[in-house]
C-alpha cells in the first residue's frame, strides 16, 4: 500500500508548575502514512515529539503535554498544492449582512500561528 497524506490535529495541555493547567494549544500536522491505523500511531508520535518543557520569564516551569488527538483526516487530493488541511465553523460577526454584502479579502492582514 502506498503512503497517503493525512492531517492530524493534536491538543497540548499547557501546565505551569505553580498554577496548574493554564490552557490548551491545538496544532495541525501534515504527514504520510500507509493507512488510518498507521496514521493514528504517527500523529501520536508527532505529538509526543513536540512536547516541551521550559522555564518562563517568572522562572516557573512550563510543560506542554500531548493531551489528545482531536482529528485525523485523509487529504483527498492528488497534489498538496491548494489541498485543504483544516476547517471549522466560526460564528458570524454581523447578522445584518445580506447576499449583496461585499468582502475585501485582499485587504486582510493575516497572522502567523507559529
Amino acid at each position: 500500500m502506498s503512503d497517503i497524506w493525512f492531517s492530524g490535529r493534536v491538543r497540548f495541555a499547557i501546565i505551569i508548575d505553580t498554577i496548574g493547567l493554564d490552557g490548551y494549544y491545538d496544532s495541525v500536522y501534515l504527514f504520510r502514512a500507509t493507512g488510518f491505523e498507521a496514521a493514528f500511531q504517527r500523529v501520536v508520535e508527532i505529538g509526543h515529539n513536540n512536547e516541551q518543557s521550559y522555564f518562563n520569564g517568572d522562572n516557573q516551569q512550563v510543560v506542554w503535554k500531548l493531551a489528545g488527538i482531536i482529528s485525523l483526516d485523509i487529504i483527498r487530493s492528488e497534489s498538496l498544492d491548494g489541498a485543504e488541511i483544516y476547517s471549522e465553523p466560526v460564528p458570524g460577526e454581523d447578522s445584518s449582512w445580506t447576499i449583496e454584502h461585499e468582502f475585501h479579502p485582499e485587504l486582510s492582514e493575516p497572522t502567523q500561528t507559529v
